[in-house]
């Protein structure tokens, strides 16, 4: 009977966390400050802290189970539950612990597509998108009832830049599944990408409806409002912003995604105190360089130096392990870098690399914003157009494009990307923001 209850439970919480086609996921390992409106698109929703422990009591009881058995459900189960802890807790060896027993169960059945979608969901989360990509492909080609992998291979496309091929999966997915609020998200995100923000707005409160319909629950339907609030933010709507915020929180109260967001939203509502409470809360869930690296602008902006060198000086930490964990923030800590004068040349590595494992939109920015520090003006103009190559309407990718033109003496460009950027987003960022009115101002 216990075994019975056991396999119930996994089965609820696997169903749970690949809810078909899922939202796409913030998960931390994929966040970018630069990605404002969307952080990576994930393959699982994510899972709350309220079943946290549950999954913790499934990874004990399944550990048992393979040491007495070799049965390929039982480690599909598992690296399921070691990939959902290590979205949600930010244990990064949790991957490995993933991957480790994926290849167990393909090495029983090595054609398992569920197994072998959920590797390729292990591999895009640890950054690796053309594996990710290619696994999804082979299990779509192989079984075109696998909507699944095609998810797979669609996220993967989008996040090497391939968004044709994304369109086109996405546009497949719709077609099999009308009314999935998880496919309309993702066509939200794209919409939004290709700078069309009204029809991502729409599809995103499309999204949230339907996912609530189709039985989303937790962080799961969570996710939907916070979407939404940072499709409100990008457009300078902070009071809405925040309230889609409040709402995710209602629904998954410890779901740091939404802490940061409604951080986010306090910080450029001038609510200084109230934004730093709010990320602090998300970082002792998960400390996310992004999240360590707003509170410190937050507490710097109020004058409290010490507390604001105290959280840079754990992003340094961070970015000079030479491990998994620096490789996944790796566009968070180059973008540090630059904004906060710390290391150049390391933002410069950091950027290229991540360039080449991922060339988006989003990578070319990080690229861009780094090869300007590096006094690369001609280069960094080249990456910026680049990044901009789709419309996206982002403040931050235009703030970084004039302060480009401003190294490059292109006053009248310059003056042009700054003000689109403030009028987009007067307060995108808590110091940058500031910077660029600053540069506007003095422009001759």
């Amino acid at each position: 009977m216990r075994r019975i209850v056991v396999l119930l439970l996994a089965s609820v919480v696997i169903a749970a966390a690949s809810y078909m086609l899922a939202p796409a996921s913030p998960d931390n390992a994929n966040a970018s400050r630069g990605e404002s409106a969307f952080v990576a698109a994930g393959v699982a929703e994510p899972i709350g802290q309220a079943e946290r422990g549950e999954i913790e009591r499934l990874i004990k009881a399944f550990e048992l189970r393979i040491r007495q058995h070799t049965d390929p459900l039982d480690y599909k189960f598992l690296g399921r539950l070691y990939l959902d802890r290590a979205r949600t807790t930010g244990d990064i060896a949790s991957y490995a612990s993933a991957d480790a027993a994926l290849q167990k169960a393909l090495a029983i059945v090595a054609t398992d597509p569920e197994a072998l979608v959920l590797l390729g969901s292990v591999r895009y989360a640890t950054h690796d998108f053309t594996t990710a990509r290619d696994l999804g492909r082979r299990v779509y080609a192989t079984d075109g009832a696998q909507l699944g992998a095609l998810l797979l291979a669609g996220d993967a496309a989008l996040e090497l830049g391939k968004y044709a091929e994304a369109a086109d999966a996405y546009a497949a997915l719709a077609r099999a599944l009308p009314g999935s609020g998880a496919v309309e998200a993702r066509q939200s995100r794209l919409a939004f990408l290709r700078g069309d923000d009204r029809t991502a707005e729409e599809l995103a409160a499309r999204a949230e409806f339907d996912a609530a319909s189709q039985g989303a629950f937790g962080a799961g339907l969570a996710w939907y409002a916070h979407l939404r609030a940072q499709l409100a933010f990008d457009r300078g709507d902070y009071v809405a912003s925040e309230s889609h915020e409040r709402r995710a929180l209602a629904i998954a109260p410890d779901y740091h995604v939404a802490l940061a967001g409604l951080g986010r939203a306090l910080a450029a509502e001038a609510r200084t105190a109230d934004a730093l409470a709010a990320y602090e809360r998300a970082i002792a869930i998960v400390p996310q360089p992004d999240y360590l690296a707003a509170a410190g602008d937050l507490a710097a902006r109020s004058g409290d130096s010490t507390r604001a060198e105290k959280a840079y000086a754990t992003i340094d930490a961070i970015a000079s392990l030479a491990s998994e964990q620096a490789r996944l923030y790796d566009r968070q800590l180059a973008l540090f870098d630059v904004d906060h004068g710390r290391s150049p040349d390391r933002a410069l590595q950091i950027a290229s690399a991540s360039l080449t494992a991922r060339p988006d939109v989003y990578g070319f920015d990080a690229y861009a914003w780094a090869l300007y520090a590096n006094g690369r003006y001609a280069e960094a103009r080249t990456a910026s157009d680049r990044a901009r190559v789709l419309g996206t309407l982002d403040a931050r990718l235009l703030y970084h494009a004039g302060m480009i033109s401003v190294a490059l003496g292109d006053a009248a460009r310059a003056r042009g990307e700054l003000t689109r950027a403030l009028a987009l987003s007067p307060s995108f960022d808590p110091l940058q923001a500031g910077r660029a009115r600053a540069t506007l101002v003095a422009l001759p």
